[in-house]
């Protein structure tokens, strides 16, 4: 009888284990390529009052009648975010001529780890004409807010970004594009292209 029963649940198991040999594979998680997604209703950001790299007075209005690629980020970045300046360069070399229309800006979110020199001394390794921008601790979290960025003070206790973007304004200083980390360059200029030629 524990024999029959033990040739039983053997041939059981043989059967499950050849059932799950010809099993279909699970069906992977669908992956989307990254995009420049526009703004149905492009947002004005909120006029802070910031400094820039040299310590003088600065405002995102300060901008206005120029195409701005901004993003949000801190020197320390280890992140996607690291992938924003040498995207600048790119965008830059690929336009020419056409990039003194466009204005680069890094927004450094924690004015003591991110103050004036130190994003001076950062933004010169990539390109001197980058502007960095930086605010209190208040007046960025509202401008970051209005971004959609959530703030986190990471380990160190520096004020971060969550924020794989970059984003485009347009020339009334209104929120037109986001561009997701790992959006092609070529694509990032036909835009820009395409908004130079429009306005």
């Amino acid at each position: 009888m524990k024999l029959a029963l033990m040739g039983g649940a053997l041939a059981a198991m043989l059967l499950l284990g050849a059932c799950a040999a010809f099993a279909p594979a699970p069906t992977p998680e669908p992956t989307f390529p990254p995009r420049a997604i526009r703004v149905d209703y492009p947002i004005t950001p909120p006029d802070v009052p910031m400094l820039d790299q040299d310590g003088r007075p600065a405002k995102l209005s300060d901008f206005r009648g120029r195409l701005v690629l901004i993003f949000f980020s801190n020197i320390r970045c280890r992140e996607s975010c690291v992938n924003a300046l040498p995207q600048f360069q790119a965008i830059k070399q690929m336009l020419g001529p056409r990039s003194a229309d466009l204005t680069f800006v890094m927004v450094g979110t924690d004015r003591v780890a991110d103050g004036p020199s130190a994003l001076k001394q950062h933004l010169s390794r990539y390109d001197p004409t980058f502007v960095g921008l930086t605010a209190e601790r208040s007046d960025m979290r509202q401008l970051a807010l209005r971004f959609g960025i959530h703030m986190y003070e990471n380990r160190d206790g520096v004020l971060a970004p969550h924020a794989p973007f970059i984003y485009l304004l347009d020339r009334q200083g209104r929120l037109l594009y986001f561009v997701q980390d790992g959006v092609a360059i070529p694509e990032i200029v036909r835009i820009v292209t395409r908004l130079l030629d429009e306005s």
